[in-house]
């Protein structure tokens, strides 16, 4: 797929044969240009018989087009290429002209240097996704390779054996250095007389730009109204714009009593954020560690400028990556109201609203007939634009895959087939696709696909939200706001926080006495009792706090599904099942206070806006739902709530029961905690560790500590909540792993006496965990529990405050401890000194390497290599097997590709046994040992090891060496090759 212009086809797009600028050229290289056959030969006699040339191409650049205005947006941006691609070899052949070389052509030349065709390269295009110094960079590098190709030609010219030496020395120093780095300057020069001319050409090239600090992505309006084409919008597009800049006006959310919205326009802060040309590097986007070193931008209407006016935007889709929360959708909202409808025809597709099953193009149809009020094709809207460029933007990617749970990863690839259809029939299209960062694992990227990700709010871009709330209600302070910078960095958490603080400034009062888990109290039961109230229904204080705990509860099932599911998000079905069987919902005698119960998810969620709803439509009109919190840990403090609850609950019964049961039945509490490991959620564990200090808790230790002394009983109920397929013995080893985290969660140490175990007691249940558990979970057990035993053959568990490291060798170093395995630890103990020094896997490969018989441990060397060994440690252990009477050879050529230093003293050794066992050292690319004695100062060597001097001398006498070295002159080492 072709994206860039040659010389001879960019004069040609500019104007042919009627333009007078590009006739004068033509006719000046009696016709080679238009007919496509100019070459070297042109190229250099013009700088000797056609110095106009040169001349003619500058003017080219400064009079682009006869007409800037009243041209489609399209054919504006091919202009501007072309243009830009005779800017690229004009300023090279500037360059080169300015040097005065001393070289004729002669006829005889001509066959030399006709295969050499510069003016039919493909021409560097700047991208506005790489920093103006990268774009310059790409340029200085393509520039190298036409001095290299260019200073080939000359020197099998005829002229050039006339030469002499000092002639031909400056002549290369002229065209291979001088040339390609006064072709850069010259470039520069040139491109901003272009781009003084036609704005958009700086944002191409990423060039800082002076506006004023404007935001909302006004001076991306701003900037395209300098570039306008001028045209008169048709009055489709006049509908469409009219209908995308209403929402500018918009309040953020719906107004609340006492409160005062801001628009949308007068809210919106421009996010920050990165932005990588996705076949330029390796891995995926949906990986953080793929941004980790790409730099943080703030100019978004900048590069969104450039993009959108380049030529790149018509070869592949652009796409938005972002967490939930962090604005995808507002900033499309946003884009196509900024666009000017004389130039751009956009289309705002919500994929959540079209059918699931259709194609690309029926994708956008009904999102026309959505936005008009009428079916509309593709085909009669993208002809009838009146030379506007269209921008479809398609909205939500991650919802299609999220909600049908049906994998598309060549999307963005069937996009960018359609462009390339679009662009050979003339009606060029630019494509915008938002998705979740997370979603995106696999996506397979076209060539030349930008990738824009979007980032949290900044300390300053808090500050400025903040700025334009406390104008219209009580001032909220940022350094209050910014101590929950989790929170605050969400533009929609933001917005959460502010409405929490506008009823009562109850949470600037409180902030400082609050723990985070009192903060997430308040704030759900603000917006649970602001939905609850809603209806006008009359109620009793106990009514609505009923119906509050209620919303709340259920609120906590769709955490639940989450959590026990393993998934960051969970659909309709599966939250209206939970919700029967955990709640019962969905039984007609179920009532709280004056309210209906719900029957379905979907109504649970809908109303609370720090809940993401996921959609997708099928063909047959059903919807496809599922929902995730905007921030994880709602969910975290959600579950921890319930199941705390769930405790207190059972506490009551417990005090209730009649005598003659030793406890109580805990069915409820084993459905909740016997499918995932509360320890694979720190944030959980916090929680409950912080429900654990308020009062009113005794006795709970007793209950939980007779809940696992129970653990082993036969159960006649697992309850009805199955949130997913587990073997009973699964379930079992869940819970009671579950059991000792709420014992930690209300003591900071549990001991043996407390559990009424044994340390074989611990060591059966911990290797039972081990087993039933998933791998994940066993870790997250092994990073939470701190196990010491005593002499007296007692124990004491306790919660470890290191539960981030997850190295494999923490791992061994630290499971036996969990396990109480007198065994593994002495095993670990045994390598403790290498894992000290070593990773797990360099472990695994030196113990193995010691256990290897000599005539067998080229391959072991080997693995230790591909372990990640340091050179050093490769050669050491190479070196002390060499000569002993193994495969020397094969254990050389093993360290072939190694970096790093030997051991002088080893490695001397090592070669004087190879030479005394007639080793041939020319088998192998190592240095021998001639040059070893040579070249090396020994001295220091010989000092720690005198026994190797003798054998030293011998071995050189053999090899017929002068040695020692009358004056040694000490040199560092060399690397082993």
């Amino acid at each position: 797929m072709r994206k860039t212009y040659s010389y001879n086809e960019a004069v040609k797009i500019l104007g042919g044969r009627e333009h007078p600028i590009v006739a004068a050229m033509d006719k000046l290289l009696n016709g080679a240009l238009l007919a496509g056959s100019l070459g070297l030969w042109q190229v250099l006699d013009l700088f000797d018989a056609k110095p106009d040339f040169i001349r003619l191409s500058n003017e080219l650049i400064s009079k682009v087009s006869e007409k800037r205005r009243k041209v489609s947006r399209y054919t504006r941006t091919q202009q501007l290429h072309a243009a830009h691609a005779v800017l690229v070899m004009t300023a090279y052949f500037d360059a080169f002209k300015e040097q005065q070389l001393p070289i004729k052509l002669t006829a005889m030349d001509r066959e030399l240097v006709a295969t050499y065709n510069p003016w039919d390269l493909d021409l560097p295009l700047p991208s506005p996704g790489r920093p103006h110094e990268e774009n310059l960079d790409r340029l200085s590098v393509h520039y190298s390779g036409l001095a290299n190709s260019l200073f080939q030609a000359l020197t099998s010219m005829a002229a050039w054996d006339d030469l002499n030496d000092t002639q031909r020395g400056r002549a290369e120093l002229a065209i291979v250095r001088v040339t390609p780095t006064r072709a850069v300057e010259r470039y520069e020069e040139l491109l901003g007389q272009l781009a003084a001319e036609y704005p958009e050409i700086r944002f191409w090239c990423a060039v800082q730009d002076g506006r004023s600090a404007r935001s909302a992505l006004a001076r991306l309006e701003d900037a395209l109204r300098e570039t306008t084409t001028d045209l008169t919008p048709e009055v489709r597009l006049a509908e469409l714009a009219g209908a995308y800049r209403g929402a500018l006006r918009r309040p953020l959310v719906k107004a609340s009593e006492g409160v005062r919205i801001p628009s949308l326009a007068d809210a919106y802060v421009d996010p920050r954020f990165q932005v990588v040309i996705g076949t330029e590097r390796s891995g995926a986007p949906s990986l953080l560690a793929w941004w980790d070193d790409v730099s943080i931008r703030d100019d978004l209407y900048a590069y969104l400028v450039g993009y959108l006016t380049s030529p790149v935007a018509l070869t592949a889709p652009l796409l938005v990556l972002g967490d939930p929360g962090s604005g995808k959708s507002v900033l499309t909202e946003m884009l196509a109201a900024r666009l000017p409808s004389s130039d751009f025809a956009v289309v705002r597709v919500e994929l959540r609203s079209t059918p699931v099953d259709a194609d690309l193009k029926r994708q956008i149809e009904h999102g026309l007939h959505k936005l008009l009020h009428e079916p509309v094709s593709w085909a009669d809207f993208s002809r009838d634009t009146s030379g506007a460029l269209p921008v479809v933007i398609l909205d939500g990617f991650d919802e299609l895959l999220q909600a049908t749970g049906v994998s598309q990863t060549r999307y963005l690839t069937a996009i960018a087939d359609f462009q390339q259809t679009l662009q050979d029939m003339g009606r060029p299209a630019v494509f915008i696709v938002t998705s979740r960062l997370s979603v995106c694992a696999g996506l397979e990227l076209p060539e030349s696909t930008h990738v824009v990700r979007l980032l949290p709010f900044s300390e300053e871009q808090v500050r400025a939200w903040l700025d334009v709330w406390n104008a219209v209600n009580r001032p909220l302070p940022a350094e209050t706001v910014l101590q929950y910078e989790d929170l605050a960095s969400q533009p929609l958490l933001l917005l959460m926080l502010a409405l929490y603080d506008a009823v009562d400034d109850s949470f600037q009062r409180d902030h400082l006495s609050m723990s985070r888990g009192q903060l997430y109290e308040r704030l759900l039961d603000r917006f649970a009792r602001r939905e609850v109230t809603k209806d006008d229904a009359d109620r009793s204080d106990v009514d609505l706090n009923a119906d509050v705990e209620f919303e709340l509860e259920r609120l906590s099932v769709v955490a639940l599904a989450m959590f026990n599911r393993g998934a960051q998000w969970v659909a309709e079905h599966e939250v209206t099942s939970d919700l029967a069987q955990l709640l019962d919902v969905d039984s007609a005698d179920r009532q709280v206070g004056t309210r209906t119960p719900l029957s379905a998810g979907e109504t649970v969620l809908g109303r609370f806006f720090f809940v993401q709803k996921t959609e997708a439509v099928r063909e047959d009109k059903t919807k496809l739902r599922t929902y995730e919190f905007l921030h994880a840990t709602f969910g975290e403090y959600l579950v921890a709530r319930f199941v705390w609850d769930r405790l207190l609950v059972l506490q009551r019964e417990d005090a209730a029961r009649s005598r003659r049961k030793s406890t109580v039945d805990d069915t409820e509490l084993y459905s909740v905690l016997s499918f995932t490991a509360l320890t694979s959620s720190v944030p959980i564990l916090d929680f409950l560790r912080e429900f654990a200090q308020r009062p009113g808790n005794d006795g709970l230790f007793d209950l939980v500590v007779r809940l696992f002394g129970a653990r082993d009983e036969r159960r006649l109920s697992r309850g009805v909540y199955v949130p997913n397929v587990m073997t009973d013995s699964a379930r079992d080893a869940t819970y009671s792993v579950n059991l000792v985290a709420l014992a930690l969660a209300l003591r900071e140490k549990v001991d043996g006496h407390d559990l009424r175990m044994s340390v074989d007691e611990w060591h059966r249940e911990a290797l039972f965990w081990k087993s039933r558990l998933a791998g994940a979970e066993w870790t997250s057990v092994v990073r939470c529990f701190w196990v010491e035993s005593y002499p007296d053959h007692d124990f004491v568990v306790s919660q470890s405050r290191r539960a981030q490291d997850v190295r494999p060798e923490w791992m061994l170093l630290t499971e036996p401890d969990v396990l109480m395995d007198g065994v593994s630890s002495t095993l670990r103990n045994a390598v403790a000194p290498l894992v000290s020094q070593h990773s797990i896997e360099v472990t695994a490969a030196l113990i193995e390497l010691m256990a290897t018989p000599l005539e067998r441990v080229a391959p072991a060397i080997r693995r230790l290599v591909e372990a990640g060994a340091d050179g050093e440690v490769v050669f050491r252990e190479a070196d002390a097997r060499l000569g002993l009477g193994g495969d020397d050879l094969a254990i050389v050529k093993a360290t072939y590709n190694v970096a790093g230093h030997a051991d002088r003293a080893v490695q001397l050794d090592a070669w004087l046994r190879l030479h005394e066992r007639g080793f041939r050292f020319e088998l192998v690319k190592v240095r021998d040992l001639t040059s070893l004695l040579t070249t090396t100062d020994l001295r220091d060597v010989f000092e720690r090891r005198p026994d190797l001097l003798k054998r030293a001398t011998a071995a050189a006498a053999e090899l017929g060496l002068e040695w020692p070295l009358s004056d040694w002159t000490p040199s560092p080492p060399d690397p082993l090759l």
